[in-house]
């Protein structure tokens, strides 16, 4: 009878796992395990105390939170130019060179065939040169809105990339604002942000339907640096105001001016006029009363010979509404009335004596 041979087995440096190895496994798994549990329930405890269970290892973590803020500003930087004064053309270069000190402020371009938006604090000759890009244009023709302050400028050029003007929702004090300007000597523009302090900000005490009535308050008061007409954005990259300074205060015309402004300049037409000046009970603390009181400390508070005084209103009256629009701490008598136009009649709602009527004013 044949004897039969075990298989061949291939020789192997593996050796069976003896009871003894698994038992260190286990204990080793254990441990482990309990270790990370350990850490996870004081890392849960740590956080819930605000305190940081990662303590030194995220010291290399950076985050650039500025980064869209900067490239917003890029974007925007073929639609904000620098203007600056003139010089003589130097014979061997055969154009003008411009120093930091000759900057003047800025301008916004408004329109693609060459309108710009400025201030009468930057633009006050009408000889002063714009620089956007790597063009520099004389220019051409002015045109001045006295509602706002603001300065149109019109240069020989096609093409040229507007802002757009879409209105914010409500602004929230606090929130960052940014803006980009010219810088002489350079192609790249200088990024500059900020921060809202004040979205209804009054300059005076009495208010006046022919012209800015509230300003939006940048929080950088101590900054030296000349932001003259430079176009302020939100993180959204949506226009908020364009700088103007009334002595220490470094305010921003608000964008629903400017969108009147600009309106005004494409359709060739005047903004209305009422003549009125007026006490804001709606932003005033200490008072509970609603709308604005006809009233002035120095002046007629109507304007003789006045669309409003034509029409009746007298010194004393509160008006309350326009054409059944409320009047609000968020909407004035004068942001109200920007949006008609001279010859329109609108229906004013006032309070005389106690006693509520109705009268209609055209503009």
């Amino acid at each position: 009878m044949e004897e039969r041979q075990p298989h061949f087995e291939r020789p192997t440096t593996n050796r069976p796992p003896s009871l003894v190895n698994l038992g260190l496994l286990t204990v080793t798994i254990a441990v482990i395990g309990g270790a990370l549990g350990f850490w996870a329930m004081q890392a849960l405890s740590w956080d819930k105390a605000g305190l940081n269970p990662l303590g030194d290892f995220n010291r290399n973590i950076t985050v650039n939170l500025e980064q869209p803020l900067t490239d917003l500003a890029r974007k925007y930087e073929q639609s904000v130019a620098g203007v600056y004064t003139a010089k003589a053309i130097l014979p061997k270069i055969k154009q003008m060179t411009f120093l930091p000190e000759d900057y003047l402020g800025a301008a916004t371009v408004v329109t693609s065939d060459g309108w710009l938006m400025s201030t009468d604090q930057v633009v006050k000759t009408g000889k002063e040169m714009i620089v956007l890009g790597d063009q520099i244009y004389p220019i051409k023709e002015t045109k001045s809105d006295d509602f706002t302050n603001l300065v149109f400028v019109k240069i020989e050029a096609d093409f040229l990339q507007p802002i757009d003007f879409q209105l914010t929702s409500k602004l929230a004090v606090g929130e960052t604002v940014f803006t980009n300007f010219d810088l002489a000597e350079s192609m790249e523009h200088v990024f500059y942000r900020d921060y809202l302090a004040h979205e209804h900000y009054q300059i005076e005490q009495f208010l006046s339907t022919d012209k800015v009535d509230y300003y939006l308050r940048l929080g950088d008061q101590a900054e030296s640096t000349n932001l003259a007409g430079t176009p302020f954005f939100n993180v959204k990259g949506d226009v908020l105001g364009v700088f103007y300074q009334v002595k220490q205060d470094k305010l921003l015309i608000p964008a629903e001016y400017l969108k009147q402004a600009v309106k005004s300049l494409l359709s060739q037409t005047q903004r209305p006029s009422l003549g009125l000046y007026y006490f804001d009970f709606e932003n005033q603390a200490g008072f509970n009363q609603k709308g604005h009181l006809l009233y002035h400390a120095q002046l007629s508070a109507v304007t003789a010979n006045s669309v409003a005084a034509k029409a009746g209103l007298k010194v004393g009256d509160q008006v309350v509404a326009v054409n059944n629009e409320v009047i609000t701490a968020e909407r004035s008598l004068t942001s109200i009335i920007q949006s008609y136009r001279p010859g329109d009649k609108i229906l004013l709602k006032i309070s005389r004596n106690e006693l509520e009527q109705e009268i209609e004013v055209q503009l």
